[in-house]
């Protein structure tokens, strides 16, 4: 989404919003991701499968770039990473085990936020709404809320009963 001037912009700080999350289904990360740590001031773009920009932001030493199996770049603090991915085998590959709480984008249209990391994000018409799930706090609603495409999601996002299930069984 180029112009900024048609999408919808939304606080995603409001109690309204803070209920629509509260009230939202656990979905848990499935698959691998490819992860490198920032080593300089590395700019990263993160682009959706269908082209869309999403957000720009800039990785700072020692942040992690971490590329999903579509091709989307986004960063991560070490902490962060550390909390939603464990190792695996295979050098710079990683498998996940974050959780959110997500809602679709009902608006109708596409939307911009501000970013936790203070960049405007824009989504399209089906994206996604998310904030980070706790196991070990699931009635804390995480400030830091964000958008995920469609697509993004659908590729990298289960039910949390079916991802964890599948988990369990393998």
């Amino acid at each position: 989404m180029e112009n900024s001037n048609e999408a919808l912009k939304l606080d995603l700080s409001t109690e309204e919003w803070t209920q629509k999350l509260a009230e939202a289904p656990v979905f848990a990360k499935k698959g691998i991701v490819g992860a490198e740590v920032a080593t300089e001031e590395t700019p990263v773009t993160t682009e959706l499968a269908d082209g869309t920009i999403e957000t720009n932001n800039i990785a700072q030493p020692g942040d992690v770039i971490v590329t999903n199996p579509g091709g989307e770049k986004y960063i991560l603090k070490p902490d962060n990473f550390a909390k939603r991915y464990e190792a695996t085998e295979e050098e710079g590959i990683f498998r996940a085990k974050g959780m959110v709480r997500a809602v679709q984008n009902n608006s109708g249209q596409p939307v911009e936020i501000m970013a936790p990391w203070g960049e405007p994000q824009f989504g399209e018409p089906d994206c996604m709404i998310a904030t980070v799930f706790d196991p070990e706090n699931p009635d804390e609603i995480g400030a830091d809320r964000y958008i995920i495409g469609r697509q993004e999601f659908l590729d990298t996002y289960g039910p949390a009963e079916e991802v964890l299930g599948e988990e369990t069984a393998a």
